[in-house]
């Protein structure tokens, strides 16, 4: 795991010297508070990069709304009541235990890690209070490794801790065992130490466990801190969940870290930092230009010649070519200008930038044809979101159920799910929306496209008999994030279909009543007995009588 670092951190360390300065100790260490000699001349990745995560995460994670939905993977079961109301508590209350927790500061810092690194890597740990703790870790911190089916399975993240935060983490008895009883010694005494233990956090897979058992050392992840001194085994625990959620942005052939925007743009942001330095000179040259000044001693003044007001003495003795005059240049700072421009609109639109303003692009068109071209737009961010939602999002929330069951803070099981309480989670952020809005845009259209044709070939309209309208108003329904408790479940929807059907029946029987009525006054036959006609015939004197 160590090589994959060696050959990693360099490119992660001049990543984050372009786009993430605050996280750029990877070769370069500084201690906190120390300065580093900075070689950026224009902080156009770091914007990028943080209008990517911003952008992002707005997109993703809208506050305002519930951005996940959780519901049965059985639509039948969707159309329960019960069910529906089971999974509409669920996604509201997962989605306050997000809002309680420190869950936007930290998605926040992983994706600013995504854009840049390519690789993010979040935490999480049961609270007490908040439910849910968080924590971003960054890319050189840890290591990770990936099963046969190329998910990430095993990380593991350096510690540096003093003597008291050791003894806070693992407690006496623990570190005695891990032959570290100068540690205890030390608080003791009460000495001023500013030593760092390092100590690694091992979360893997576990193979030799026995599942009947609740105890930590037979949980499906095994948990091993090692103290790297002593080569020693501190605390060994266990997870019923992997607690580390790493996710990658995209994936090189036969790599394990991801690649992020940066990466692919690092050549730009070179050139862009060499054109900007060329850019600042000519533009000073042309503000301040140089002087041109005889090689004697023909020209003196007082203080910084480019200072306003300042005095130049030249003999006037000397002739023409005594006087001090302004080089005039010759470059053209535009052009500097103009490929600046060129290459900072390069770097942003590698960062997606342009799909957070999108009315910067679609000026002077109609709403709808707007929408229809940021929802176009958006598709290009569709392949990152999926891969996210998958490595990062879902497990997560996933989780959270997990600590939210075992609080006793969701609603009671319904019965309908006693056999089968599986779930999945829908996402209805903008950038889920968008992707979902071109099924719901498909099938609009083919239904325009054969009601049109209809009017010329009344054939075409028979097309109409393989859509299932009340599954088609579902599924628009859903796409456009409507709560699933509003709608009415499917057998409350065939009742009063039922009802409707009868109450059409009876009032077309009322509306034939009259001509009926009239035809038996003529000496029409009798009606049989049980018959339509004598139903009629009878309702109509109940209603005379009446």
């Amino acid at each position: 795991m160590e090589n994959h670092n060696r050959n990693w951190a360099n490119q992660w360390q001049e990543w984050a010297d372009w786009c993430l300065p605050h996280k750029d100790n990877i070769t370069q260490i500084r201690i906190a508070g120390q300065e580093k000699p900075v070689r950026r001349l224009t902080d156009t990745c770091i914007e990028a990069n943080f209008n990517f995560a911003s952008g992002m995460y707005s997109y993703m994670f809208p506050p305002s709304t519930i951005w996940a939905k959780f519901k049965h993977p059985d639509p039948n079961m969707m159309g329960e009541d019960d069910v529906a109301d089971y999974f509409e508590s669920v996604s509201r209350i997962i989605h306050e235990t997000i809002l309680e927790s420190n869950f936007a500061q930290e998605v926040q810092e992983s994706l600013l890690d995504m854009g840049c690194f390519g690789t993010n890597n979040i935490y999480a740990e049961e609270d007490d209070d908040d439910v849910v703790r968080l924590r971003s870790f960054t890319v050189a911190d840890y290591r990770i490794e990936t099963n046969n089916k190329g998910r990430v399975d095993t990380v593991a993240r350096k510690l540096k801790l003093d003597a008291r935060q050791m003894e806070q983490e693992f407690g006496v008895d623990a570190l005695f065992k891990a032959d570290l009883g100068e540690i205890i010694e030390q608080l003791k005494s009460g000495a001023k130490n500013d030593t760092k233990y390092e100590v690694v956090h091992l979360v893997m897979p576990r193979t030799d466990y026995d599942p009947h058992k609740i105890d930590n050392e037979n949980k499906p992840w095994a948990s091993r801190y090692v103290c790297l001194k002593t080569k020693k085994i501190i605390k060994e625990s266990g997870y019923d969940y992997n607690p580390y959620f790493v996710g990658r942005f995209a994936i090189g052939n036969d790599e394990v870290y991801g690649r992020g925007p940066m990466s692919m743009i690092i050549g730009t942001a070179r050139r862009t930092n060499s054109i900007y330095r060329s850019m600042v000179v000519s533009a000073e040259n042309h503000a301040n230009p140089q002087w041109l000044l005889p090689d004697d001693d023909s020209v003196s003044f007082k203080g910084s010649p480019n200072r306003a007001g300042a005095m130049l003495y030249y003999k006037a003795t000397g002739g023409a070519n005594a006087k001090p005059e302004r080089l005039q240049p010759n470059g053209d700072p535009n052009i500097a200008l103009e490929m600046y421009q060129l290459h900072d609109s390069s770097i942003k639109r590698a960062f997606f930038n342009h799909l957070f303003r999108p009315l910067d692009d679609h000026q002077n068109m109609t709403a709808t044809e707007t929408n229809a071209r940021v929802s176009t737009d958006l598709m290009a961010l569709a392949p990152f979101v999926n891969r996210y939602q998958d490595e990062v999002v879902t497990p997560l929330l996933t989780y959270i159920y997990y600590l939210l069951q075992k609080q006793g803070k969701l609603p009671e099981l319904p019965q309908a799910l006693a056999d089968d309480a599986s779930f999945e989670v829908e996402y209805i952020g903008k950038i889920s929306l968008a992707t979902k809005s071109f099924e719901v845009m498909g099938a609009f259209q083919t239904l325009q496209m054969f009601a049109e044709t209809a009017q010329y070939i009344p054939q075409a309209a028979e097309a109409f008999i393989n859509v299932d309208q009340e599954k088609l108003f579902r599924e628009t329904w859903y796409a456009n994030g409507g709560s699933m408790n509003v709608l009415k479940s499917s057998s409350d929807v065939a009742e009063e279909k039922e009802a409707l059907a009868q109450q059409a029946d009876r009032q077309q029987m009322m509306d034939n009543l009259p001509q009926m009525a009239q035809a038996y006054s003529q000496g029409i036959k009798a009606p049989e007995d049980g018959s339509m006609s004598q139903a009629a015939g009878e309702a109509m004197a109940s209603q005379m009588g009446g």
